[in-house]
């Protein structure tokens, strides 16, 4: 596939039209979901724009590899690609791509649970983007300020952000944005109780992300919106979205929603179903902590799945090279969680799936755990 491309850049003479075709390849692979080749062509838009000494394109495509090793897990490459695309911006005077690349940055260090040095560097993004009359930029520096928020529990204040971003976002008709910030707001109003609200804002940024086959809002808003079935004991809907969201492959929230789906088969009496989720949510977290051992949402979902692993005991044999995960297990993933991302709305989101789970524990062997959980 790359070399079909690649040939076609000695029939062009214009290097920008290289670059920009490369470019708009990786975009295209990235939005559907197959981030590794994104990043094929992101790499060859390097090569050449190193090669052609276009210092704009080489920022663009240090900062778009940066986004697709964060979207992979690999926080502290995206980290590394992200601050030399950074330097670049600052160079050349790029403001707007000064703006992007602190935007993403911010996202990489609110993965690894930085939340106020997150919030710190999308105020410095948001300067710039309205200091140049950049919405686009606005909006996501908005929107991200108030996901950040919503980590801090405070949903009612990141409910204001969202409602700022999505009408920026309509303005100038950014469908993506749309779908995300729907999604987020579904966020805020679950974590306020108003579930009728947040099946109302999931529906809507699916309905979006389907009509532009946007791969991340199809998964984590119907990740959501199966969380929001689950918890008022609507067991079929919760079963058949969250199914649904496995269909869509998003690295960054794959081990949510295998540890969701083993969730809801399990409180269905499915067993042997909810012990392959679980297995399967715990071998995505694994993946990426063997990149990033800080990234504390995949250690939740893990300590969710151990802890379901630890319930389905005996559904189906272990392979006798897998030993069987104990409680400890469990409580040291939280443990390591709590340690990196204490805020009070990242701990409630958790604490909220393990009470699910806890319904399936007739013996009480979790009641150690909760602790662990909740950072006590």
């Amino acid at each position: 596939m790359i070399q079909m491309h690649l040939r076609v850049k000695d029939r062009l003479q214009d290097k920008n039209l290289i670059m920009g075709n490369l470019n708009s390849l990786g975009n295209a692979y990235g939005n559907v979901g197959q981030v590794k080749e994104s990043i094929i062509f992101y790499e060859a838009g390097l090569h050449t724009a190193q090669q052609e000494k276009e210092r704009d394109w080489e920022s663009v495509f240090l900062g778009n590899l940066g986004l697709a090793y964060a979207a992979l897990g690999d926080t502290y490459k995206a980290i590394e690609l992200l601050e030399q695309a950074l330097v670049i911006d600052r160079e050349i005077g790029n403001r707007k791509g000064e703006s992007i690349s602190l935007i993403c940055l911010g996202n990489t260090y609110s993965a690894i649970g930085d939340a106020l040095k997150a919030i710190e560097i999308y105020e410095q993004a948001l300067m710039i983007d309205r200091e140049i009359g950049n919405q686009r930029g606005e909006l996501i520096g908005i929107g991200n300020i108030g996901n950040r928020y919503l980590e801090f529990d405070e949903p009612q204040k990141a409910i204001n952000l969202y409602k700022e971003a999505l009408e920026i976002a309509f303005t100038i008709q950014d469908r993506k944005h749309q779908s995300i910030y729907l999604e987020n707001t579904g966020h805020a109003f679950f974590s306020l109780g108003d579930f009728q609200k947040a099946r109302e804002s999931y529906q809507q940024a699916i309905q979006i992300a389907d009509e532009i086959s946007f791969t991340q809002t199809q998964n984590f808003a119907r990740w959501g919106l199966a969380q929001a079935y689950l918890v008022q004991n609507d067991l079929v809907n919760a079963r058949a979205i969250i199914e649904a969201a496995l269909q869509y492959d998003v690295p960054g929230n794959n081990h949510d929603a295998s540890a969701l789906h083993g969730i809801v088969a399990l409180q269905q009496g499915e067993r042997e179903t909810a012990q392959e989720a679980f297995t399967k949510s715990i071998a995505q977290a694994d993946e990426i902590l063997a990149k990033t051992p800080e990234y504390y949402d995949a250690l939740n979902a893990k300590g969710l799945a151990l802890c379901g692993l630890i319930l389905c005991r005996g559904a189906v044999p272990a392979p006798d090279d897998v030993p069987a995960p104990t409680i400890n297990d469990a409580i040291e993933t939280f443990r390591k969680a709590r340690k990196i991302a204490p805020h009070a709305g990242v701990v409630k989101s958790v604490l909220r799936l393990f009470d699910e789970l806890v319904k399936c524990d007739e013996e009480g062997v979790l009641k150690d755990v909760r602790k662990a959980a909740e950072g006590s």
